[in-house]
């Protein structure tokens, strides 16, 4: 007898915890069953990634500005540089003048000499200046060397040689006089 009671209490107590666990969970307030996102956690979301992009974008600029800066700013050092050798060498005359560079018109050079408290000593200038589109491409750069006068170094150095050919010439003179004898 107690095991045919056995199923059937089994069965009701079976019956029992589950309408109260049915109840207890109607008692207790659940979320919304939830299936995919909301409209404004997309929004959110696409906000967050713009403002990304955003500022990506800004780095990338900022970037590709300080390199075209960098490339101006070394050929500025360059052509100074060059003109500066130019007039040292004296190729170029040691005189106040500007001009372009024929490789670039948009690259100008100007020349600043004064003369400084020591004779043959002057004080040189040499400034290069890109004239760009925009502000990014305006560049420019000044060079100051003291410089002594490549023509008072040419003449010494032809009073120089021509003492030495005179020295040469005054021992081949005594060389031949003597032997003569």
């Amino acid at each position: 007898m107690y095991r045919q009671a056995g199923p059937v209490l089994e069965k009701t107590v079976l019956r029992a915890v589950r309408r109260s666990a049915t109840v207890a969970a109607r008692s207790v307030p659940c979320p919304p069953c939830r299936r995919g996102l909301s409209l404004f956690e997309v929004v959110i979301s696409l906000a967050i990634l713009m403002g990304a992009l955003a500022a990506i974008g800004q780095l990338i600029s900022t970037g590709a500005r300080g390199a075209v800066d960098a490339k101006l700013h070394s050929q500025a050092v360059i052509r100074c540089e060059t003109t500066m050798a130019e007039i040292q060498s004296g190729y170029m005359g040691l005189r106040s003048t500007t001009g372009t560079f024929t490789d670039d018109p948009n690259w100008t050079w100007s020349v600043a000499v004064s003369s400084t408290q020591h004779s043959g000593l002057y004080l040189v200038e040499v400034k290069s200046e890109h004239k760009g589109t925009s502000s990014m491409g305006q560049v420019s750069f000044a060079l100051r060397r003291f410089i002594r006068d490549p023509a008072a170094e040419v003449a010494a150095y032809a009073a120089a040689l021509a003492a030495e050919e005179e020295k040469a010439a005054a021992a081949a003179n005594s060389s031949s006089t003597g032997s003569g004898q």
